[in-house]
């Protein structure tokens, strides 16, 4: 079995990782719950927590952040779950999904969670650039020392976004020690604001003026009030004071969730923490449950101490109250700081790991070369590329929605994730951490799509629209992965589920389908034969069967496994919707036995058997002509190959059918006797089987104007038996599939009698309005004092020459109107000879179906043992 570490099939990546993987060196502390309250923190706690209570209030600011770290906690425990089941290497979210979903899932969502931290670290940097204006700008609150223009801002975020960028080239250790120092200064500065809210006295502030001409309003902080604290109970939007756009919850809500999406700071640099199965569940959660309590402790010492008016045209409130303005200021520069870094380096680690599995093929490959350190230069250099780009916004408020939009699709798919796992009660999903459920992954993935379209839909729209489209490209495009796929373990479950309740003993004639149990020697010599069947299915259950013939030994096993997967191959090359099923045997008849009684599984078991004609004739390889075939239709009709390239489609095809064992090139080398082959047509009769034999089919062909043509027959000449009934399904069931409903289907019937085919035709007419089926009747006049040549037993087959002259001259008379009246058709249905009882009629019963189907179009004969049709609704 594949698994990451030995995988079957070779890695398509091994080529540009050169062993340089590096191993993990940070502690939960550092390497989790550090990025994760830095993260989290960001800009929302300093910059934006008075702008989220003075629009919505107090009841409404704690019910978000009720809402939203409920939906963060949801998302927690699947990626505690997901990371707790097995090794996570680096890449982090995109590691998990990806090998939990597949490739395509997987690598979409991962690629929209790196321009989630891209555009996140952009939104960091901005947050910082606004607090350097704010206090050290025109009119700052500390200095006014430096120039605020747009592009003077430009260059401030490009520094900041420089000194990330030197951090992230030194590599995680550097990056760890850098951000110890940065948590320890936001810890001092939040301390040091609860300390001043408490400590503070009532004082007159002032608005700080966004230009030269905008008048300076003053605010009062009332210190601890209740009065202040009803003022702040319930909502009141107002225009945001650096956008000019009235507010809403929505709008609100976005921006606060920005401060509740750092949890996947420790997840996306799993590859460098020593245990990051430990790690990350705890150290997430750890960092959840800190920054929830600040959150809530601040927006309530808020609520209590500041008026509206300074929380709705105020956002630095925090510094102006605050007991020594320079620590918050110090904080500030540190927490957006601190969640610029790490989201950068998050987001260079995730495009290292999708460029690793080389999921873009060479779009992607040249970034996961890493340097002799292991670290991934390229994908930080392409990563501060794009954040250099998008920080020209210049508004928080606006990039904040994007942010929001990617990382709540980005959590939705993790809980999927988590949802499917454990939906599909695979036996080696066994993580460690317990505290999950199928329905808590669930409701967080309901929870991120409802939010999502709650807070914009047209961005949702657009994220979902983007994820489609990397899902379709990548499917396409994606290599073959050793990590196996999800949707198997789910397909299965669902299958395993269903068939438990498909009731084998609920069966009804008005939902009869054909299930159907091919037998085929080898694919080389009947491949239109096997694509027709493909077509007669009618979405019922199709089965190609096989018989290995030799002694039950490990060359015989061998030999089974070597062509199981040939037929797969074969199975899908040619897109057919079909089963294989092979067993080994002593005989043909012996195999034929086995497939007939135990091929299919519960309620889906073939209800109908199908045969090759008999002959003692050289088989013929039929491959070049059926892929002339093939590439006829393709210009034709303008088929889509998967391979587009036909001439590309036509050598993986030789080379596929090349492993198929060889044709017989003799008589000597006939496996199957004749008395065994009418054996096996008794013995699926016996088993209450439909019995097809088909012959011809090597000259079928769909052309325009043809055919199908039903010519049913009655053992009973007063009554209409099963098998008159089969044949009609036949045909109709042919002409329901959309490559064939543009034939004309005919029904056409013998009278002996010229002065009844008035009558005949009539009573088949109302026949087949009662049945349903669409088709033409024509009423063919018999003349038994015809000399039928066929009738002669001078035969033209070597075979046959052997077998005593008992032909029934009936058949020999069927045979010659068909070739008059179905001449131009390109399939024909009629029934199946009478299958004699006694042994020593086996060869008259193949001289009959020799001289029914002899020099005819494809021909299908059938036996019917069970009702197939109803005229009831």
């Amino acid at each position: 079995m594949a698994t990451e570490d030995q995988p079957l099939l070779p890695r398509c990546h091994s080529s540009t990782n050169d062993g340089n993987y590096r191993e993990g060196k940070l502690s939960t502390f550092l390497g989790v719950v550090v990025p994760c309250i830095l993260s989290i923190f960001s800009v929302i706690l300093f910059l934006r927590l008075g702008f989220v209570v003075g629009q919505a209030g107090y009841l409404t600011a704690v019910g978000m952040l009720v809402l939203a770290y409920g939906l963060v906690i949801m998302t927690v425990l699947s990626i505690s779950a997901i990371s707790t089941n097995g090794a996570v290497k680096g890449g982090g979210a995109y590691f998990m999904i990806s090998r939990a979903l597949g490739p395509e899932l997987g690598g979409s969502i991962g690629i929209i969670f790196y321009f989630a931290n891209v555009f996140a670290s952009a939104l960091y940097v901005i947050g910082f650039t606004e607090a350097l204006i704010n206090n050290f700008g025109p009119s700052g609150e500390l200095v006014d020392a430096l120039p605020g223009s747009t592009w003077w801002q430009y260059l401030y975020g490009t520094l900041v976004l420089l000194f990330c960028l030197v951090v992230c080239i030194f590599g995680a250790g550097i990056f760890a020690k850098t951000s110890l120092v940065i948590f320890l200064a936001v810890m001092v500065a939040i301390s040091s604001s609860v300390i001043s809210f408490i400590a503070q006295k009532a004082s007159i502030l002032h608005s700080q003026p966004l230009n030269e001409n905008e008048t300076v309003i003053t605010y009062f902080y009332t210190s601890w009030n209740v009065e202040t604290f009803r003022e702040n109970l319930y909502s009141n939007y107002t225009e945001d004071i650096t956008t000019g756009i009235k507010q809403d919850f929505q709008s609100v809500f976005a921006v606060l969730f920005n401060g509740c999406t750092g949890i996947m700071a420790g997840a996306n640099i799993s590859g460098d923490l020593k245990n990051p199965s430990k790690a990350i569940p705890l150290g997430t959660l750890l960092a959840c449950g800190v920054t929830f309590i600040v959150y809530v402790l601040l927006v309530t010492f808020t609520s209590f101490t500041c008026s509206r008016g300074l929380l709705q045209n105020n956002y630095n409130y925090i510094q102006d109250i605050n007991l020594s303005p320079p620590i918050i200021t110090v904080g500030v520069f540190a927490a957006t700081l601190s969640a610029a870094l790490s989201t950068l380096i998050g987001a260079s680690r995730i495009l290292e790991a999708v460029a690793r599995d080389d999921i873009l093929g060479v779009v992607t490959r040249p970034f996961a070369k890493l340097t002799r350190k292991g670290e991934p230069l390229r994908c930080v250099f392409l990563s501060w590329t794009f954040i250099q780009i998008i920080i020209i916004a210049k508004e928080l408020n606006s990039i904040a929605p994007i942010v929001t939009m990617f990382y709540l699709l980005s959590y939705g798919a993790t809980n999927f994730a988590c949802f499917l796992l454990k939906v599909a009660s695979a036996p080696n999903f066994r993580p460690t951490f317990k505290f999950y459920s199928w329905y808590q992954a669930l409701l967080g993935l309901l929870g991120c799509l409802v939010l999502m379209f709650f807070i914009n839909p047209l961005y949702a729209t657009i994220s979902i629209a983007v994820m489609i489209i990397l899902f379709v490209i990548i499917s396409i495009r994606g290599p073959v992965t050793p990590w196996g796929d999800l949707s198997q373990a789910v397909i299965y479950h669902q299958v395993r589920k269903y068939l438990l309740r498909l009731d084998i003993r609920k069966e009804h004639v008005k939902y009869w389908r054909p299930q159907i149990l091919l037998l085929v020697s080898n694919p080389r010599s009947c491949y239109a034969l096997i694509d027709f069947i493909n077509n007669l299915k009618k979405g019922g259950l199709y089965i190609l069967g096989n018989v290995i013939v030799g002694n039950f030994c490990e060359t015989t096993i061998e030999k089974y496994r070597t062509q199981f997967l040939t037929w797969l191959s074969f199975i899908d090359k040619r897109h057919l919707k079909a089963f294989v099923e092979i067993t080994t045997a002593n005989s043909v008849r012996d195999g034929a036995r086995n497939l007939m009684l135990n091929s299919g599984l519960g309620g889906m078991k073939p209800n109908t058997i199908v045969l090759g004609f008999y002959d003692n004739g050289i088989p013929i390889d039929t491959t070049e002509s059926y892929l002339r075939e093939l590439s006829y239709t393709a210009a034709t009709k303008n088929i889509f190959f998967r391979n587009r390239d036909f001439e590309k489609f036509e050598v993986e095809f030789k080379e596929l059918t090349s492993n198929f064992p060889s044709l017989r090139y003799n008589n000597d080398n006939q496996q199957l006797s004749s008395h065994d082959y009418v054996g096996i047509i008794k013995d699926a009769i016996m088993m209450e089987k439909n019995v097809l034999v088909a012959r011809n089919f090597q000259n079928l062909q769909k052309t325009s104007g043809s055919c199908i043509d039903i010519w049913p027959f009655s053992a009973n000449t007063d009554s209409c038996d099963n098998t008159y009934y089969l044949v009609l399904q036949l045909g109709c069931i042919l002409h329901m599939v959309p490559q064939w409903s543009n034939l004309k289907l005919r029904v056409l019937v013998v009278s002996d009698d010229e002065v009844a085919k008035v009558g005949v035709s009539d009573r088949i007419q109302k026949l087949l309005e009662r049945l349903r089926i669409p088709a033409e009747v024509r009423v063919i006049t018999s003349n038994s004092k015809t000399n039928f040549s066929v009738c002669s037993n001078n035969y033209e087959s070597d075979y046959f020459q052997d077998l005593q002259p008992c032909i029934n001259p009936t058949f020999s008379q069927v045979n010659q109107l068909m070739r008059i009246h179905s001449c131009d058709a390109s399939v024909i249905f009629t029934s199946l000879p009478q299958v004699p009882k006694e042994e020593s009629e086996y060869g008259c019963f193949l001289s009959e179906i020799d001289r029914l189907s002899d020099n005819l179009p494809p021909i299908v004969m059938a036996h019917g043992t069970n009702t197939v049709m109803s005229t009831s609704a």
